[in-house]
């Protein structure tokens, strides 16, 4: 008896479209995750763009270059809310904005950049940057270059602080010296610009202050030049003018120090070079001693112009600003000066009013140009 096998005609077709069905899947889901890649991919790109604009713009927004508002020049007081668009090789349109916190009265203002675009797929993307721009002067930031002194926060040029004076010896042991005679010199504090001893000695090397005193007291030092034009520019001391300080209008200092107020004056040294004078310069550098935490007062005069019925002492009375106080300022008369102060100048005009030097307008602070009796209390002989 012969068996013969079942008749399997037309299963292998069947079995063929089955599999091209499966493949067909296969194929149509495999293009749909290429598209999404492709999508997702697109918008990558064009995200990282839009990051990259927001990025720029928060950066302009921070590098202004001063505090005041000036035709032409990017400043703190200028910065404004703002939007633009961008077109570039991603593909998109992107329209940027950016928004600022507070006013710039403010020491720290917010700022939000906001970038926003239409993708291929017409939906909306959008890219947010948030961050705070601080009320800093850029002018200040010289002394970021300079190494930090004994490991604090100080930045300052030779290691020390701004307000002890140039020609002042380093003695490397976190103090410096200032010979104001040959019988008579003051240390500073290389930290805080104090006056924390003196000597009544030249001194030349860290080991000499063994014997020296402790000595409470801030410096007040500044430049007095001489100008005969109307736009301030220096002119060289004419003979017989010969101006010194007088500082019998202080209040407050410690008046038991047996030295007094000591002042000198002096040729102004370039500071490059201590060996080499600045013509139409004088330098001036008065020690005031206070009691321990004390403050000192009262209003600074210069001397030896009551000849002169045409001399104008005028004062370099600088902007009002959030980081420093009226008396850095040189503002007069000084109160409650719990601090060394430099940079107190002044100009000797005889041009009949205080001129502008540089953009900045002078104070009238003495007037020698009236009667005797008068030019003997506002500009007096010594």
């Amino acid at each position: 008896m012969k068996h013969h096998p079942a008749r399997q005609d037309g299963f292998t077709l069947i079995e063929a479209l089955i599999a091209l069905l499966v493949v067909a899947f296969g194929i149509l889901a495999l293009a749909g995750l290429q598209m999404t890649l492709y999508r997702n991919s697109d918008v990558a790109r064009q995200r990282g763009e839009a990051t990259r604009l927001a990025q720029e713009q928060m950066e302009t927004l921070r590098s202004f270059t001063q505090i005041n508002a000036a035709s032409g020049v990017a400043a703190w007081d200028s910065l404004a809310n703002g939007t633009n668009n961008v077109s570039n090789n991603t593909s998109a349109t992107y329209a940027r904005i950016w928004t600022l916190g507070g006013t710039s009265a403010d020491v720290f203002r917010t700022a939000r950049v906001s970038v926003s675009w239409t993708d291929r797929a017409n939906e909306s993307q959008a890219v947010t940057l948030d961050s705070v721009i601080s009320k800093s002067d850029p002018s200040d930031g010289g002394a970021l270059g300079f190494p930090l002194p004994d490991n604090t926060t100080l930045k300052r040029p030779k290691n020390r602080n701004l307000n002890i004076p140039i020609p002042a010896i380093d003695l490397n042991n976190g103090k410096s010296a200032y010979q104001i005679a040959n019988n008579f010199a003051i240390i500073f504090s290389n930290d805080s610009g104090y006056v924390v001893q003196k000597c009544p000695f030249t001194v030349s090397q860290s080991s000499d202050l063994s014997t020296c005193t402790t000595f409470n007291a801030y410096i007040l030092a500044g430049y007095i030049s001489y100008s005969t034009q109307s736009d301030g520019s220096v002119s060289a001391f004419p003979t017989g003018l010969s101006p010194g300080i007088s500082t019998g209008g202080l209040t407050g200092w410690n008046t038991s120090s047996p030295d007094g107020i000591t002042c000198t004056i002096g040729n102004a040294s370039d500071q490059n070079n201590t060996s080499s004078t600045i013509t139409g310069y004088k330098y001036y550098l008065c020690v005031v001693p206070v009691n321990t935490n004390g403050a000192w007062s009262g209003t600074v005069r210069l001397t030896g112009m009551s000849t002169g019925t045409n001399y104008l002492v005028c004062r370099f009375q600088y902007p009002t600003s959030s980081t420093t106080t009226a008396n850095q300022r040189n503002v007069q008369p000084y109160a409650s000066v719990a601090e060394s102060l430099d940079n107190q100048n002044y100009l000797i005009s005889t041009r009949g009013n205080c001129p502008t030097v540089q953009s900045l307008a002078t104070t009238l602070h003495q007037s020698c140009t009236g009667s005797s009796s008068q030019r003997a209390t506002e500009c007096p002989a010594s």
